[in-house]
């Protein structure tokens, strides 16, 4: 589905426009992956609005879960390691009849360069008991019994009583792997890596309280989580 080098083409069911200019290699961004992107948005007239290559530092972000616009959250599927991209993105795509602060007026259309200079390491998903009925949506919430476990093996939830949580743009990013694509009844086992997780320096990453810093999750803990699926609540 993807278009030869500097060759435009549009995403189905949308008007945002694509243009690979660097097809990148490896596997293709994924529903729900958190990437590192460095990128500039530009308006139709060329004037700059936003852009993190000055700083050198990349942004990161959950694709699909509307943390951002949707033009990026369906702009980098399949987008592969360093690729490089221009996206067009129309208002309803954008900011719509709101804009957003004094650059991006109403009704804009936005242009986008972006790179991709990460993927990480995406949940590892093992289904021991199937569920029945359909998957969780974007925005549902999900009742559960969980368990969740750092390398040092202390409970860091209560499998004794029902969890609820969401897929959606308020939950940590490894939750929502953790949970997409669950459906009422199954059970299954998740291990999270480190980077997605609480990173080198674990939690807490410094001391706060009394807690001394890595004392809850150590630095470069995976997290192993078992999760048995109650109910899918709209």
């Amino acid at each position: 589905m993807f278009a030869s080098l500097a060759l435009a083409f549009v995403v189905s069911q949308s008007a945002l426009k694509i243009e690979d200019i660097k097809p990148g290699t490896g596997e293709g961004v994924k529903l729900y992956d958190v990437i590192e992107t460095m990128y500039t948005g530009t308006l139709l007239s060329g004037k700059e609005f936003d852009s993190n290559v000055k700083s050198g530092k990349p942004l990161r972000v959950q694709i699909g879960v509307g943390r951002v616009i949707k033009g990026w959250d369906q702009g980098f599927i399949g987008m592969k390691l360093n690729g490089e991209r221009n996206l067009t993105v129309p208002p309803e795509l954008g900011y719509g009849d709101r804009g957003s602060g004094t650059l991006i007026s109403a009704g804009a259309t936005l242009k986008f360069n972006v790179k991709l200079v990460r993927i990480l390491p995406s949940a590892k998903i093992t289904i021991g008991t199937e569920g029945k009925g359909d998957a969780i949506k974007l925005g549902q919430y999900l009742d559960c019994k969980l368990s969740v476990k750092p390398s040092n093996g202390k409970e860091m939830a209560d499998p004794t009583k029902d969890s609820r949580l969401q897929l959606g743009p308020q939950m940590l990013p490894w939750i929502n792997q953790a949970i997409a694509g669950i459906k009422a009844g199954e059970k299954r086992t998740v291990v999270i890596n480190y980077e997605l997780a609480f990173g080198e320096k674990g939690y807490p990453p410094a001391d706060i309280e009394g807690q001394k810093a890595g004392s809850q999750v150590p630095p470069k803990s995976d997290l192993t989580l078992q999760i048995e699926a109650l109910k899918i609540i709209d």
